[in-house]
């Protein structure tokens, strides 16, 4: 491995929510030298306002792959939501290892004890290569983003898209996410080797629904949307019709309770202890985020 005075992270998925918030994380760090990946020119320029170095990098090209990982200590792998995701990682992973990368810090998903949701899987097998690769590992596995509610436009008009009936989910706010993966991708001594699973609230949505409609001033109601109708238009929309079908199932599961411990809350002191500050609960997301729930709740 190149020595280098600055570690150097490469941040896949640098353009989307949680590697977004990455790179805006340590892009002010004195120890870290951080390259983004990125496709297209438009987002290169965005990455340089940043301070940070964009490189480019197509997952479906293997060629930008092998020469991305050049000179590389830490990788922050996040990939698309389409089952090419076991494709890609393991290109990337690959690639990695032949270009002596020490650490990789993988986003995947929820640790639930169940085989029924595909994804899941797909996320676990992922995390299982890059142990047998030898790297040193932190493995994230958030469950529901509050974020979903803005992001997916679950709330508009007054309403609360439900695709799960009357179950409580375990909920995490994407910047917190993103602080484990940057506190990990700076210090991989104190993080290697370490699986986090990451949810601090757990909510029905009636109750998140409640909550915003008393930061609205107004009454939010739910409005039931049967899961094949989402997966209908998501993949109506371009979605990947395997991931999306994924998706589906895991709120047909939730809805049944057939998920083990869909409700769990993770060590909030452990979080604090790793970044520095309290993980998010939803008191603290609505309060943030005042301004476009009251918009989006109109």
């Amino acid at each position: 491995m190149i020595n280098q005075t600055k570690r150097r992270i490469l941040v896949i998925g640098a353009t989307g929510q949680v590697g977004g918030e990455v790179v805006r994380t340590l892009a002010g760090a004195a120890d870290v030298q951080v390259l983004a990946a990125v496709r297209r020119d438009d987002q290169a320029h965005a990455m340089r306002d940043l301070g940070t170095e964009p490189i480019h990098l197509d997952l479906d090209d293997r060629d930008t792959v092998e020469a991305a990982v050049q000179g590389v200590d830490g990788i922050l792998l996040m990939t698309g939501y389409t089952v090419d995701m076991m494709k890609h990682s393991k290109r990337v992973i690959d690639a990695a290892k032949r270009a002596g990368v020490d650490h990789i810090v993988h986003i995947g998903a929820s640790g639930a004890d169940t085989a029924e949701v595909a994804h899941w899987g797909w996320h676990r097998m992922i995390e299982a290569y890059i142990e047998t690769k030898g790297f040193r590992f932190t493995h994230i596995q958030p469950e529901a983003f509050m974020q979903n509610l803005l992001g997916f436009g679950w709330l508009q008009g007054g309403a609360l898209t439900n695709l799960i009936g009357n179950a409580r989910w375990s909920w995490v706010d994407a910047r917190d996410v993103a602080a484990l993966a940057a506190a990990a991708l700076k210090d991989p001594d104190a993080f290697g080797g370490q699986v986090w699973r990451l949810g601090y609230d757990a909510a029905t949505m009636a109750e998140v629904a409640d909550r915003i409609g008393t930061l609205a001033g107004r009454s939010v109601e739910t409005a039931p949307l049967d899961p094949q109708v989402f997966y209908d238009g998501a993949v109506g929309a371009g979605a990947d019709p395997a991931y999306m079908a994924c998706i589906r199932d895991q709120f047909r599961l939730n809805a049944a309770g057939a998920i083990p411990n869909a409700d769990q809350i993770f060590d909030a002191a452990a979080f604090q202890r790793a970044v520095g500050r309290a993980p998010a609960t939803w008191a603290d997301f609505v309060a943030r985020n005042a301004d476009a729930l009251k918009a989006a709740a109109a």
